[in-house]
């Protein structure tokens, strides 16, 4: 493994590494603390505990039509800028992410909103987008330099597997604004010249529809997840639970899997393939269960399952609890 001398010599200099912590912790203080900047976090916390955008006069600025946005995070990209350049190697106190002509940066997260900073660069990379992701959320854009051109889809129609997506393309430039609201709209990059940076305010549904990704054009579902980030977080503990073998979890999984109040239809399923492989009669009990059940809305599915099962494996039929109609 190569590592480089600059990160080499930080590794083994524990004083250079408290200076740059403290430098970190104090800059992201007196951003949090800077007087353009401090009322805006202060309206997204009323903002992300479900307050109207308009109630939060000082957030919805930098989104009007004449808002100015630069001026409530100049001194914040100052501050980190400044922080970036006299210790390169230092790690944001802050949630990022970067990938091929796209880096995004949090500037904050309140509730069930975050503001950030988004930058889209050009080159070879972009060759055009193939898919578009369609979360159940109120999203603000608004443009602090550069230039490109979005294309602004909606979901006409859907039939689980397929949608029809129409698509209207808008020329953006310093000061425009796009806004999106709900899990039928969406918003792809068509082109950018040179790099363009934008201030992105999102809101996510109090009780989120699931994401969707779709191809584009043809509109076929690639992917879909559920909308609640708290939600996915526990079918990635099921998954766990499922790789480790431990069976002790099945009475916690069938309990997921019945409770059609407890999590969405997407969600119960998923507790109910994990229940299926760790136990397959306990889970064979727990699907029969929900296939009998007419006002379940994964009764239909379930039967489905079940008897595809059955014909696949026959000798699964004689762990069901009573026999298979199908």
């Amino acid at each position: 493994m190569q590592i480089d001398p600059q990160i080499g010599a930080l590794r083994g200099d524990h004083a250079a590494q408290r200076v740059m912590r403290e430098a970190v912790v104090e800059t992201v203080r007196q951003c949090r603390h800077d007087p353009a900047l401090a009322p805006v976090l202060t309206d997204l916390e009323t903002y992300g505990a479900g307050a109207s955008l308009s109630d939060c006069k000082h957030l919805a600025r930098p989104f009007a039509a004449e808002g100015a946005p630069r001026r409530a995070i100049e001194s914040f990209v100052r501050r980190i800028v400044r922080l970036q350049r006299a210790y390169p190697l230092a790690q944001l106190a802050l949630r990022h992410r970067s990938g091929p002509g796209f880096h995004y940066l949090q500037i904050a997260g309140k509730g069930r909103a975050t503001l950030g900073l988004a930058l889209y660069d050009g080159g070879p990379h972009r060759s055009g987008t193939a898919s578009a992701t369609f979360p159940d959320a109120e999203r603000h854009d608004v443009v602090l330099a550069g230039a490109g051109e979005f294309g602004l889809l909606e979901v006409a129609s859907e039939n689980g597997a397929h949608a029809t997506i129409k698509e209207r393309r808008q020329q953006v430039g310093e000061g425009s604004v796009i806004a999106l609201c709900g899990p039928a709209r969406s918003q792809v990059l068509r082109a950018v010249r040179g790099r363009l940076l934008i201030l992105r305010l999102i809101r996510f549904a109090e009780t989120p529809l699931p994401t969707r990704r779709f191809a584009l054009p043809s509109g076929n579902l690639l992917h879909r997840a559920s909308g609640d980030r708290r939600e996915s977080q526990h079918e990635l503990m099921m998954a766990l639970l499922g790789r480790m073998g431990r069976s002790d979890a099945v009475p916690a999984l069938a309990g997921l899997a019945l409770d059609s109040e407890g999590g969405s239809e997407h969600f119960r399923w998923q507790a109910l393939r994990e229940c299926l492989a760790l136990d397959t009669a306990a889970g064979l009990r727990v699907l029969s269960s929900i296939a009998k059940d007419p006002a379940d809305a994964l009764s239909g599915p379930a039967r489905n399952l079940r008897a595809g099962l059955v014909e696949t494996h026959p000798r699964i039929a004689s762990l069901e609890p009573e026999p298979c109609l199908a």
